[in-house]
């Protein structure tokens, strides 16, 4: 079997985690990375590039993690020199950043990064629901929230013009993407965002948010924050025959907590399947895993990438867009 020559445009923290994963899986050969920080340390025996295009015309697929600002520029000039794509998210600031990434979506994979959808509580989550046996969602709640230190005004994440926003589109797309997903897609907005802690324009430090799916009339709210002064995951989801609760998450911090599923009927009696009180502890975070293994899967196989592509994509950032173009200011000052 031909190697996949794998290259990174952006070596930080997650792209670092990612290699580590990918030196596992058989069968792929790394040629280097590109990224503007000359500074940058980490631990691997890989080749420094001085332009992104160098990089490119050197391998068969690349994994790219930058700024949001940066992220369609660099998908679009990888998939234009016929390279396979796997990008963090955000995918963008703005829909329309996008735009024309569909022209190779037949030829070559294009994947993103919401990573949070395959957690095993949350892959156990979609299998309930989708079985009906505990029938349809009535309605969920989602809270995600860590705190920041002084330095995070320094940090690209606290620029509206590199990040497209604040906490929402940074940390908060991942529940919002998985509440989304659950629900069959929001179609009504209510939010109220906040910068009144940071003081920075347009960055928003809470998002508290009203959703509502028509089509399966599903309602939801969602708070992300970063004036939590803890970490903490929640998503509670109630169904005509009981309840999902996900408290915690595995993540490589520790920081928050145990990822516990709870599964409870409602008081009256069992439904149909009877699985009664449950509760499931997951013990690691398989989800990166899965992203790399199906990225290099589709690549082989000649096939879509099978978690999150550029549909899910455009519909998250549509969502994302419809949010803030639509919001209640809060400002302190």
């Amino acid at each position: 079997m031909k190697d996949i020559n794998i290259g990174y445009i952006g070596f930080g923290r997650f792209a670092q985690l990612r290699h580590s994963i990918l030196l596992k899986i058989p069968n792929i050969s790394f040629i280097g990375y590109f990224d503007t920080n000359q500074g940058l340390s980490h631990q691997f025996d890989l080749d420094i590039f001085d332009s992104a295009e160098d990089l490119l015309a050197s391998v068969d697929a690349v994994i790219i993690s930058v700024p949001p600002a940066f992220a369609a520029i660099f998908c679009k000039q990888a998939l234009a020199k016929g390279v396979h794509v796997f990008c963090e998210k955000p995918p963008a600031i703005r829909l329309a950043d996008l735009d024309g990434l569909e022209q190779f979506s037949d030829d070559l994979v294009l994947g993103y990064g919401f990573n949070h959808r395959l957690h095993d509580s949350v892959m156990k989550i979609k299998e309930i629901i989708d079985s009906r046996e505990m029938g349809g969602i009535l309605w969920m709640r989602g809270r995600y929230g860590k705190e920041v230190d002084s330095d995070y005004k320094d940090n690209w994440r606290c620029s509206k013009k590199l990040n497209g926003g604040g906490i929402l589109i940074d940390q908060g797309i991942h529940l919002l993407d998985i509440m989304d997903w659950l629900a069959g897609g929001f179609d009504v907005v209510q939010s109220i965002l906040s910068d009144s802690y940071l003081n920075v324009k347009g960055v928003e430090d809470n998002a508290f948010l009203n959703l509502y799916c028509s089509r399966n009339e599903i309602s939801a709210s969602l708070h992300s924050t970063i004036t939590q002064w803890r970490y903490l995951f929640s998503l509670e989801i109630f169904l005509e025959m009981g309840s999902l609760t996900l408290n915690g998450l595995r993540t490589g911090s520790g920081r928050y907590g145990e990822e516990l599923l709870t599964i409870r009927p409602k008081v009256d009696g069992a439904y149909e399947g009877e699985i009664g009180d449950q509760e499931f502890n997951y013990l690691v975070n398989n989800s990166w895993e899965r992203e790399m293994i199906g990225f290099a899967s589709s690549i082989r196989d000649a096939k879509p990438y099978p978690y999150s592509g550029l549909s899910e994509a455009k519909n998250i950032m549509a969502l994302i867009e419809n949010i803030y173009a639509n919001a209640v200011w809060s400002h302190r000052n």
